[in-house]
């Protein structure tokens, strides 16, 4: 049986799924499998992947089960497709060092090598500069299922700090991932909203003014997940994933220059700018 999916990236998923099962059982097909394991389908509404155009910061909760390995996935894919890369961080120690590095900034802002920091929870080692991290698009993973919220007092009240503390901050954004599979915690949302803790779901903080990325573990419906996840990401932080946000710079130059040239030209004579530099601007 092919579960049937709503939504219309899903719902394209789901006619891929069954566009394979019917061609690949025709006789030409199986003679000739090959031709649709290398070229693919093509399905109306399917969703692609992004490129994304700058290495991101992912935070993990060490008390969100089953986040790492979610983060881990994403980092691969992002890598594999647009050769950028995905950092991984543990939230509690990033949001404390970025705290530190801000007060910093209010006086000397000199920094080591040796004082820079990279912590995942696979202990990667330090590479990067404070200043250099926190300048990065940030985002916050939260792995939604059973085991999110609701198994100790102490484990709420961690996990709900650090996403208020998240969403507070000006600079990172929140993910939500909600997990489908109930083999690996999966829920149904109703059940994810009534164990949240409430300051979390009320407003201000209003944890789920976003929807949900559902995430499948059924092949073609985990790759429609993860673009979506991509197209979320993209969403939250425009430039990422397009050219307007980096040549926005260079345009606001380029019209200062040309400003700057009008006002020397006299009435009686035109003067062009030269080419060499329009093309210097960029």
């Amino acid at each position: 049986p092919i579960q049937w999916l709503n939504g219309s990236s899903f719902s394209a998923a789901s006619l891929d799924i069954v566009y394979y099962r019917i061609l690949s059982n025709l006789p030409y097909y199986k003679t000739h499998p090959s031709e649709l394991t290398s070229k693919g389908l093509k399905v109306p509404g399917e969703s692609k992947f992004v490129k994304l155009r700058s290495p991101i910061n992912i935070l993990v909760c060490d008390t969100n089960y089953g986040c790492l390995d979610v983060a881990e996935e994403l980092k691969e894919i992002v890598f594999a497709r647009s050769d950028e890369i995905v950092h991984i961080y543990d939230a509690e120690e990033y949001l404390s060092n970025h705290d530190v590095t801000n007060t910093l900034r209010g006086g000397e802002e000199s920094q080591s090598e040796s004082d820079s920091f990279d912590v995942t929870i696979s202990g990667r080692q330090r590479l990067l500069s404070q200043s250099q991290i926190s300048h990065r698009p940030t985002f916050l993973l939260l792995y939604l299922n059973e085991f999110t919220f609701g198994q100790s007092k102490k484990s709420d009240a961690e996990i709900a700090m650090i996403i208020e503390s998240c969403i507070n901050h000006p600079s990172i954004h929140v993910l939500l991932i909600h997990e489908q599979d109930t083999l690996k915690g999966g829920c149904k949302f109703n059940d994810l909203y009534r164990s949240t803790p409430q300051n979390l779901v009320n407003e201000p903080l209003n944890l789920y003014r976003d929807v949900a990325i559902p995430l499948y573990s059924t092949r073609e419906y985990r790759d429609t997940s993860m673009k979506a996840i991509l197209h979320q990401i993209v969403k939250l932080d425009p430039k990422l994933g397009s050219k307007l946000g980096y040549y926005m710079k260079s345009m606001s130059s380029m019209k200062r220059l040309l400003n700057k040239s009008s006002s020397q030209v006299s009435r009686g004579s035109r003067r062009t700018m030269p080419r060499y530099e329009m093309e210097q601007i960029f």
